[in-house]
């Protein structure tokens, strides 16, 4: 296990460095721009409503003075409660992610076979046994969170245990195990944190002053994703059926989960990468080449070929259709 994810676990050790250095720096601008965005934009209503027009040049430059002074200080506050949040940004990650999800942390004795699964996968990479949740939904899918090994939850929709066999389920868990280990979770964690929380800050305006300042941090945020993320999906493939001593297994999985149509109810652009199998309605709802670069990366189709060339697996063959019964010959009378 430690030979074939060695190398993906220091990559993904510098990119989370990185990702934290240059996405801090681009949640911070983009929540003193959305500050800016704000005043700017009771100002002008308070120069429309109250029609606060200067009658000469001085009184324009004084106007002038004036509505720069108070995006100044504007600037100034949105710049310094980012650095305050930004810890809040990580703590409280994965509880943001559970309820936007509606996932329940299982803490008693239903869903023994996950709980079962995990720990003994845990255990076999050597990792502490994750805690993990259930989504009520029909879509077969799954996702890890966490910034560390320690603290990350795997979480499974109802759809992945009812139409999965115990085998393919453990393949999927397994898939979970060694992105936690490889710290695959916690690079993706940290991504859609910092990034989610740059768009989240120019949102929460929404309106168009907003957009338009805001527009060059969401377009860093974007592909600072596309960027920390590149090539994650055939990497985690590739970890997984190392790992997995059936990889035929991990294979049937991903098959049943980009046949199956239904996708995950809950889930935002932001955290779309989180998941097992990227939510194709993403990309429909955002489409943005940022997002269609991620998810060209994400999605199963292409990746489920590449696993079945790493394990050496031919495709499935379609049925062959019945031959239809030669007619029967002329019956001759006696």
């Amino acid at each position: 296990m430690a030979a074939s994810t060695d190398l993906f676990e220091r990559r993904n050790r510098a990119r989370i460095v990185a990702v934290v250095l240059i996405a801090a720096c681009n949640y911070v601008l983009a929540v003193a721009l959305g500050a800016v965005a704000v005043a700017l934009s009771l100002v002008l209503l308070a120069i429309f409503k109250f029609e606060i027009w200067p009658d000469s040049v001085e009184a324009l430059e004084l106007m002038g003075y004036g509505v720069g002074g108070i995006c100044a200080l504007a600037f100034v506050i949105g710049f310094f409660t980012a650095l305050v949040r930004i810890p809040s940004r990580r703590g409280d990650l994965e509880q943001r992610v559970l309820s936007e999800t509606s996932a329940t942390v299982i803490d008693d004795d239903s869903h023994k076979e996950v709980r079962n699964l995990l720990e003994g996968l845990a255990i076999a990479a050597g990792i502490p046994p994750p805690r993990y949740a259930v989504i009520d939904d029909a879509a077969p899918n799954s996702f890890g969170v966490g910034t560390k090994p320690k603290h990350a939850i795997v979480a499974v929709t109802t759809g992945l245990c009812d139409e999965l066999t115990r085998d393919e389920l453990e393949a999927v868990l397994a898939y979970e195990v060694t992105r936690i280990r490889s710290y695959d979770v916690a690079l993706a964690s940290w991504t859609v944190a910092l990034t989610g929380g740059a768009i989240s800050a120019l949102d929460s305006d929404g309106g168009l002053v907003s957009g338009i300042i805001g527009f060059v941090p969401r377009r860093i945020a974007e592909w600072l994703q596309v960027w920390a993320l590149r090539d994650q999906g055939t990497e985690r493939d590739r970890a997984a059926v190392r790992f997995t001593r059936n990889p035929a297994s991990l294979l049937r999985a991903l098959e049943k989960l980009d046949a199956d149509t239904t996708e995950v109810g809950h889930v935002t652009r932001a955290t779309a990468p989180l998941w097992i199998e990227f939510p194709a309605h993403i990309l429909a709802g955002s489409p943005t080449r940022a997002t269609r670069r991620l998810s060209e990366s994400l999605l199963l189709d292409e990746r489920i070929d590449a696993l079945r060339t790493l394990a050496h697996l031919e495709a499935a063959r379609p049925a062959e259709p019945a031959r239809p019964a030669e007619p029967a010959g002329p019956i001759t009378p006696a």
